[in-house]
């Protein structure tokens, strides 16, 4: 993760590569700009719908169990993700297989069949996933978290789309989504890993090189603004445990202040020696899960508190979220915390450095969402650079109650108590 070389095809497309001679795999990545962001409310759900689809045939591939076997048959790895701003596809496979991987990679996401009968048993699928999430309880406070955040807007509504969406999409619509929302300008295809750069070269201007979309390109919903009140989502379970997410407005992605706000997340929760974990589940035993997350997004960003617990001390855990980062508001990190914390983070770094699939990944995060690619190195610098006051004055910057979000997931007496602590912050 200290060098990389990159080119530009004519189409558009962006490709990084880094070769490591010391393994024997080649990771591949191709990062498409396009996720629940660019869907209009009655397509909710196509960016994730392609997804799915893209597996399950492509030209050359006809059959799920042809893409498999092209790659998990031969040890390899393949997976893909959809988020709010982008759609990720990804091979991990043997440096002997690595010409017929990238053709795959390159004819799943140009050229899936997208076939009607295959779509409505893939249908059931997704309906299936979504109706997972929302009886899972830590996954279905996570939504209920972006909706008291974002309101009805793309951010606040399930990536995979609602049951209603997803029951009316057609096949004609994933073919126009697809025609209009796949295409090479903003794409970034990344590689790292064992490989012949030149034999590279060539063959992704083989596979690449005629990829055009079709038609007006989907644009991005703009984020709106953040919320000048608490919001709460509220959500009755009988459990035994109690579920709950508080947030707040964090920082896009590509803030300059970005590195000051990934040491206040390992600080606050991110790790088991973090606040969050000390304080309530170490020294009060009051919660058996608790973190903290950033999500950062284009123009927006999250900075929040998950955690699950007994719902007879629902308030006391609430109480003592809130201590925490009072505590980091008014009182510096020491010395000798903020090293430790810092060698934390370089640490993560450093280990993601010995996988090809981390390395890959590196760069292609930081070229897809627009960022001047840093090197580790680079990154740890500005890591170094955060100082204690810069922690503190972020911690108050963006923890203010009037910008609280609350989700809640599990028993509860009475839901205007819940609310009335939320408005008394």
């Amino acid at each position: 993760m200290q060098t990389f070389e990159q080119y530009r095809l004519p189409n558009g497309l962006r490709v990084a590569y880094a070769p490591i001679s010391c393994v024997r795999s080649l990771a591949m990545g191709i990062y498409i700009p396009v996720g629940a962001r660019y869907e209009t409310d009655e397509e909710a759900g196509v960016s994730h719908f392609l997804e799915h689809m893209a597996f399950k045939g492509c030209n050359g591939w006809p059959t799920a169990l042809d893409i498999a076997n092209a790659v998990e048959g031969r040890g390899g790895f393949l997976n893909a993700s959809t988020s709010q701003e982008f759609t990720t596809f990804w091979i991990k496979i043997g440096a002997r297989r690595w010409r017929e991987s990238l053709k795959l990679l390159a004819a799943m996401v140009q050229a899936p069949l997208l076939d009607a009968k295959e779509m409505e048993r893939e249908r059931g699928v997704i309906l299936d996933e979504i109706a997972m999430y929302r009886d899972l309880p830590e996954d279905l406070v996570s939504q209920l978290s972006n909706e008291a955040m974002w309101g009805r807007h793309p951010l606040g509504r399930e990536i995979a789309g609602e049951p209603e969406t997803v029951a009316a999409l057609t096949a004609e619509a994933l073919r126009a989504f697809h025609a209009r929302a796949y295409r090479p300008q903003g794409a970034v295809l990344t590689l790292a890993g064992l490989m012949d750069e030149e034999a590279l070269r060539r063959a992704v201007v083989e596979e690449f090189g005629g990829w055009q979309g079709a038609g007006q390109p989907p644009e991005m919903a703009p984020a709106p603004p953040a919320p000048a009140t608490p919001r709460y989502r509220i959500a009755r379970r009988p459990s035994e445990q109690a579920h709950l997410q508080l947030a707040v407005p964090g920082l896009p992605r590509l803030h300059p202040r970005r590195f000051v706000l990934r040491l206040l997340n390992v600080l606050a929760g991110e790790s088991m020696s973090s606040r969050l974990w000390q304080r309530l589940r170490e020294e009060k035993g009051l919660a058996y899960n608790i973190g903290s997350y950033v999500n950062a997004f284009r123009d927006a960003g999250v900075l929040g508190v998950f955690s699950g617990c007994d719902a007879s001390r629902l308030f006391e855990t609430l109480d003592g979220v809130m201590a925490v980062w009072r505590e980091l508001q008014e009182r510096p990190i020491p010395a000798a915390e903020l090293a430790r914390f810092k060698e934390y983070l370089r640490g993560r770094t450093e280990l993601a450095s010995e996988d090809a699939m981390g390395v890959a990944a590196w760069w292609g995060q930081q070229l897809a969402s627009g960022a001047e690619p840093l090197s580790l190195d680079e990154a740890v610098a500005h890591i170094e650079a955060v100082t204690a006051a810069d922690i503190q004055e972020m911690a108050r910057q963006l923890w203010q109650p009037q910008k609280l979000s609350l989700a809640y997931v599990g028993p509860i007496d009475s839901e205007q108590r819940l609310a009335d602590w939320l408005l008394a912050q």
